[in-house]
């Protein structure tokens, strides 16, 4: 599908180098990533081209190669959040937008949070897909888990550099985690573009940067209406991190999504549903729409709703759960309330959409 295309060039505060692409007609969206995309500014790769096609169908779509990374300053001297997030400014600024929508996906999560607590009145909406809120050393991990993560950082360096045969064996299993179901010519396609586009240097300071990140208190500090998708099996970013997002957001709705891969690829099942709910939200926002619901449940609520959804009786349930009937039926009531739904069918449907059990 072709789109029209340009490639641009601007400075970020420090002066470093930022080049961007505009591709499609419409309301603006700022596609934002970090490290480890074969999002390639003139041709994007097998994880996102159908992304991009998708968007710039009905939108304007900005792409910017962060700070040492394709087009970009490859040598920059700063790798933080501050630096990040200076970049989009740098490009939201050479770009002309005054409002606009922001999607982020994977790492890219970090600088669009901080981006959005810093801008909320600039972002008409916000979607994260396969985010997180916490790096990873900042997460409940065992010790051994730990151990794992710190000992990945001192090999990243040089397994994610160079076409050695260690090298090419490395970036491929670690591909393999964030694309599971991915086939050996998408692994192999997403690996020659991510190859070219950084130096294993830059991909570890990347990942030594965000690995330290919480951003908890400040994604409380957005107000703008947030879509959080999130992979029920990914391997690399659990889903219960992209629940704990979506709670932080005050104004936000949190979709699951049936796959094992930390973003959608073109030929899974999941991918028309997300492409269509994204667009959906996106469309929503052109607008002065309303904020989106936010549902909020029980603990106790979720679980009795959970179970009528798998089609037990509240004389079930109450076995179940040492509860009395009576009980479960208060429950169930209270969660129809909360979910502003008039049956049990309703309101279990309405659970599940929005990721509450």
């Amino acid at each position: 599908m072709n789109h029209p295309h340009s490639i641009h060039f601007c400075k970020s505060a420090d002066g470093t180098t930022i080049a961007f692409a505009e591709t499609g007609r419409g309301p603006p969206v700022l596609w934002v990533t970090l490290q480890y995309t074969d999002n390639d500014l003139a041709s994007p790769g097998p994880a996102s081209k159908h992304w991009m096609d998708a968007l710039a169908a009905h939108h304007t779509v900005i792409r910017l190669d962060m700070r040492g990374c394709g087009l970009s300053d490859r040598k920059p001297e700063r790798m933080t959040l501050d630096a990040w997030v200076e970049d989009i400014e740098a490009v939201v600024n050479a770009a002309g937008l005054s409002r606009f929508a922001m999607m982020a996906a994977c790492t890219g999560a970090y600088a669009a949070i901080e981006y959005a607590a810093r801008h909320a009145s600039r972002l008409s909406r916000l979607v994260i897909y396969g985010g997180a809120v916490r790096g990873r050393l900042q997460r409940e991990l065992t010790a051994a888990q730990r151990d794992d993560a710190l000992a990945a950082l001192q090999v990243y360096e040089s397994g994610l550099d160079g076409r050695s045969e260690f090298a090419v064996t490395f970036r491929r299993i670690f591909t393999a985690q964030f694309f599971p179901d991915a086939s050996a010519g998408q692994l192999e396609a997403h690996d020659r573009i991510v190859s070219q586009r950084m130096t294993g240097a830059i991909a570890a300071q990347s990942v030594r940067a965000f690995y330290d990140l919480d951003l908890s208190a400040r994604a409380k500090c957005i107000d703008t209406p947030s879509l959080i998708l999130h992979a029920r099996h990914d391997i690399l970013y659990p889903m219960d991190e992209g629940k704990r997002l979506a709670a932080l957001i005050p104004a936000s709705r949190f979709v699951p999504v049936e796959s094992h891969n930390n973003i959608p690829l073109a030929g899974e099942p999941a991918w028309p549903q997300v492409r269509d709910a994204v667009l959906e939200f996106l469309a929503a926002g052109h607008g002065a729409a309303a904020p989106l619901p936010v549902f909020r449940l029980t603990v106790r609520q979720a679980d009795v709703l959970r179970r009528v959804a798998q089609g037990q009786t509240d004389k079930q349930i109450a076995r179940t759960l040492s509860l009395s009937p009576r009980t479960v039926e208060m429950h169930v009531s209270a969660a129809l309330k909360a979910l502003g739904s008039k049956t049990r069918a309703e309101a279990a449907h309405r659970a599940a959409q929005y990721g509450l059990f």
